[in-house]
């Protein structure tokens, strides 16, 4: 029995893993092109999805407000192990610089490249010397202009040179810096390697000042981990404007995908799959073959009714590739149902007669009920309905093979064995295409519309999973 090395932390190789990045800062609702909205859109063109931690509001009146949810709270709520990097652009008192510090230094074992921009002239004095005490050990890349770092440092009587290596014995590996004239920006660093300087002078028509997007741009490009530290800085150049960066030949990032933010929408759901007994004790071969018995006659009324539910997509489909793709997706359909019964040594079963547990009765009827409304989208609904039965299953079958644990018994060593096949692979990532190019024209109502779509099928698929296991157990011990 073959074995398969996954690569599932490659991107966009498996067109899957999407890194993150963390942005702690103001929320400003006078304008969605500042603060961590604006982070989130460069992170979006980046090919990265953002962890917000807010720390204040901008109000419509231009006034700084603190955030309704403390950052003790918010840092709580957070997987660290989905972190790649963290951009720090705004914190509002002495006590959010702690409770970052905090944070950071629950992290420093992941790895994880840390920015902080100390260049708006929002920063307060108190808050700045409580920075300078706890978080610049901590950092990556330190952005700051000369007069705040002079301020941070209490002294206006040095070089920029002498100001950005005094910063550096303070902890950033990297100090990017603007002199005195507010001329031009300098990146600094005490490692020998950088073309044997200290110091790499930024491209004269680089105006850093006037907004984050220099820093999230770093971040998000230090978060796919393609490049070093220094080769990134090196190239930094390249980030400023997001339409160059997509261009550059150095950083090989594409923008992020719509399925790929389906799939970031989905990731507690995925991780709590992992969980579930039904697939754990199928991979230690611990699971009452009962109970997937239970499973498989589940499935088998399943996938009667999604034959029908293609039937109805076939018949309301405008779009000559996507007919063809349900097309095929019934007759593979059909000769399932066909056989997934004899193909498990188990007897015919009539719809009619035999029960469906409530997971598959919801999930069929939530099929059934897409194909009924009169939507001219709805056979872009379909494919999306249909998506996580593909790709759920997929990123199982793949945590199930990179477990390097192979069951014992046969039916759950082929369950495992189906995702080692690459031209089913081939054919999931045609249907990731696919359905890419045809949300293009959606708006931007009708892509969240779809992402909700999108997630409410994949807790059909978890409870689907969950309860063949509970309901299975209970015919198990009769």
């Amino acid at each position: 029995m073959s074995t398969v090395s996954i690569a599932t932390d490659i991107y966009p190789t498996d067109q899957f893993r999407v890194p993150t990045v963390m942005c702690i800062g103001t929320q400003d609702r006078t304008s969605q092109m500042k603060g961590v909205d604006a982070d989130t859109i460069i992170n979006q063109h980046l090919g990265c999805t953002t962890h917000p931690i807010i720390s204040s509001i901008i109000t419509d009146q231009n006034e700084i407000t603190q955030f309704s949810s403390t950052l003790s709270f918010q840092f709580d709520s957070v997987d660290q192990s989905s972190i790649n990097s963290v951009k720090i652009s705004f914190l509002c008192n002495v006590d959010d610089v702690q409770e970052v510090k905090i944070f950071l230094d629950s992290i420093t074992d992941k790895n994880c490249h840390v920015i902080l921009d100390l260049i708006t002239d929002q920063w307060n004095n108190e808050v700045l010397q409580a920075i300078y005490g706890s978080i610049l050990s901590f950092l990556s890349v330190l952005t700051i202009t000369y007069d705040i770092a002079t301020g941070l440092l209490a002294s206006d009587q040095q070089s920029m040179e002498d100001t950005a290596h005094l910063l550096l014995k303070l902890g950033p590996q990297v100090v990017v810096i603007q002199d005195k004239n507010q001329q031009r920006w300098m990146a600094f660093t005490n490692n020998n390697e950088l073309l044997k300087k200290h110091c790499y002078l930024l491209p004269g028509n680089i105006d850093i000042s006037n907004d984050g997007a220099f820093s999230a741009a770093i971040a998000a490009s230090l978060a796919h981990n393609h490049h070093s530290l220094l080769s990134t800085i090196l190239n930094v150049h390249m980030y400023w404007l997001v339409e160059q960066s997509l261009r550059s030949s150095f950083l090989h990032i594409l923008p992020l995908t719509f399925t790929q933010e389906l799939w970031s929408f989905v990731n507690d759901i995925y991780a709590e799959t992992l969980k579930l007994p039904f697939l754990n004790k199928m991979l230690d071969s611990t699971l009452n073959e009962r109970i997937y018995d239970y499973y498989i006659v589940q499935d088998y009324l399943f996938f009667l009714d999604r034959g029908r539910m293609l039937n109805g997509l076939i018949n309301q489909c405008s779009n000559e590739e996507a007919h063809r793709y349900f097309t095929m997706q019934l007759d593979k359909n059909d000769k399932w149902a066909l056989t997934l019964l004899s193909d498990n040594n188990l007897p015919p079963h009539d719809e009619k007669t035999t029960a469906k547990m409530p997971a598959c009765e919801q999930y069929t009827k939530f099929l059934l009920a897409l194909t009924s409304c009169n939507d001219h989208l709805v056979w872009i609904k379909g494919l999306i309905a249909l998506l996580p039965c593909t790709l759920l299953y997929f990123k199982v079958g793949d945590w199930m093979i990179a477990s390097g644990v192979q069951p014992t018994v046969k039916r759950y060593a082929d369950f495992v064995d189906y995702y080692r096949d690459q031209a089913r692979r081939d054919r999931l990532i045609y249907f990731l295409d696919l359905t890419n190019r045809v949300v293009n024209d959606c708006s931007h109502e009708q892509k969240n519309e779809l992402k909700l779509l999108f997630r409410q099928v994949c807790e059909y698929e978890y409870a689907f999973w969950d309860e063949s296991y509970r309901y299975g157990m209970s015919k198990a011990e009769k």
